[in-house]
């Protein structure tokens, strides 16, 4: 199901036990972004010992997992779930004091809308990957041709599988067209912004042309992945909004005597012979400051990253993409009985916005909060948007919400409405995490996209 704002991608392939932290030989450092990559990053470094400074552009920290005020309501402002996979998140929630937090999302199908008809998605599937292709939900969206053909990939032989493969070529020729463009390329390009034909099979699941190599099949590998997920839902969430993981995180590196330094935008990082110099612009005057430090950690979108170091750190291929997310608080009757479920994934040109999570739905927390005596029918409805930077679409939300939703609503039923927007966090592939010495990177920098494969690099981070 649609969860805007939020990219799960991959978590690395390598592994080691929780709580590995691997030699660290530099005391000073320095972590460039104060979202939920830099806060662990500087987390991880200061419990090892050494004296961290962390810089923030903005004057908040968390990034995509912040929050805003929204109607009167304190809502997630980005991300508003996690994936469960392999508990590396539930460990940190646990650290942090945030297990008994934990919240699953209600039980209710996520909706494709295209040009020429609506349905939900069918409950056994993984990332768009039919898991039982002959069931009766399946063959109610591809029919039973279609369900047919998607089904004889579990007993045809597969070959070589090119490690490079891209989803859309392998699961063309595997599970055959109507599987690819019905159930999975609305779900698998709602979550990365990418065509299919362009994003590697590995993207979306490390080590994952190994696994249909393995089983001899994408179904049986997808079965296979499914099985080892954590149990209950895919995704989980936070009562209170899963920001207070940002609020805990800082919390405990302050305990940790972490510097942290808002409004303080890093312009470039600079090797010299003992280490590195780190200059920050002093907003509003026009003045640079130096940082001097043994090691910099950088933990900011790729484009940001390779402005600060391009001779070392490569220029990502979606340094151009932005993404904004529309927030929604309205007073809708027609909302009440969840007529597309937890929210809706956008297949073809139906409407400007790619997806949308019908936050109140998705959450009881949430609707227990915002629907009171006094207003019963208040919903949070949240819209995700492929933007040019500084673009404003909140004058297409209303609109696409009601094709979305299929449900009328008017301008007189909002209450509130907000926009962010941030580079676009797509998975991307990065020759090294540690690309020079002394300087490490993490999040977005080092490719991940959404907090369970941050929060898993962090676990066997190695700063070096």
């Amino acid at each position: 199901m649609p969860v805007t704002g939020d990219k799960e991608g991959p978590a690395p392939e390598y592994a080691a036990p929780t709580g590995f932290i691997g030699p660290l030989d530099r005391k000073k450092w320095v972590v460039v972004g104060g979202g939920i990559a830099g806060l662990l990053a500087a987390r991880h470094l200061a419990r090892c010992g050494a004296e961290v400074t962390l810089l923030e552009e903005s004057d908040s920290l968390g990034g995509r997992v912040s929050s805003h005020v929204v109607g009167g309501f304190d809502l997630d402002a980005g991300a508003e779930s996690f994936a469960t996979r392999a508990g590396s998140v539930a460990t940190l929630l646990g650290e942090l004091g945030l297990a008994d937090a934990v919240v699953s999302p209600e039980v209710a199908p996520a909706w494709v809308v295209s040009p020429g008809r609506s349905y939900p998605l069918p409950k056994t599937g993984w990332l768009g990957i039919p898991l039982r292709p002959l069931s009766r939900d399946v063959r109610a969206v591809l029919g039973w041709r279609g369900a047919v053909r998607a089904s004889c990939d579990v007993y045809r032989p597969i070959g070589e599988v090119d490690p490079y493969v891209t989803v859309g070529a392998l699961a063309r020729e595997r599970l055959g067209s109507k599987a690819v463009n019905l159930l999975m390329r609305p779900v698998i390009s709602g979550i990365y912004s990418r065509a299919l034909e362009d994003l590697p099979l590995a993207a979306i699941a490390p080590g994952l042309p190994a696994d249909v190599q393995k089983h001899g099949s994408l179904i049986k590998a997808a079965r296979s992945r499914r099985a080892v997920s954590a149990a209950g839902s895919a995704v989980q969430g936070i009562h209170g909004g899963v920001a207070r993981v940002t609020e805990a995180l800082a919390d405990e590196v302050r305990t940790l005597g972490v510097k942290i330094r808002l409004d303080a935008p890093a312009t470039a990082v600079v090797p010299y012979a003992k280490g590195w110099r780190v200059h920050i612009e002093a907003k509003g005057i026009g003045v640079q400051r130096t940082i001097k430090a043994d090691g910099v950690t950088i933990a900011v979108p790729g484009a940001a990253a390779h402005e600060l170091q391009p001779d070392i750190i490569g220029r990502p291929d979606h340094d151009d993409k932005f993404v904004a997310l529309v927030t929604l608080v309205l007073d809708a009757p027609e909302l009440d009985d969840a007529p597309r479920g937890s929210g809706v994934l956008v297949s073809g040109n139906v409407t400007r916005a790619k997806a949308l999570t019908h936050a109140t739905a998705k959450w009881g927390w949430l609707a227990s909060e915002v629907q009171t005596d006094e207003h019963p029918h208040r919903h949070v409805v949240r819209l995700s948007y492929s933007i040019e930077p500084g673009e404003s679409v909140i004058g297409h939300a209303i609109e696409d919400a009601s094709r979305l939703l299929g449900v009328n609503i008017a301008a007189a039923q909002v209450v509130a409405t907000s926009q962010v927007q941030w580079h676009d966090a797509a998975p991307a592939k990065v020759g090294s995490l540690n690309p020079a010495p002394g300087l490490h990177l993490v999040g977005s920098a080092a490719g991940l996209s959404g907090i369970a494969a941050i929060v898993a690099a962090d676990a066997v981070a190695d700063y070096r």
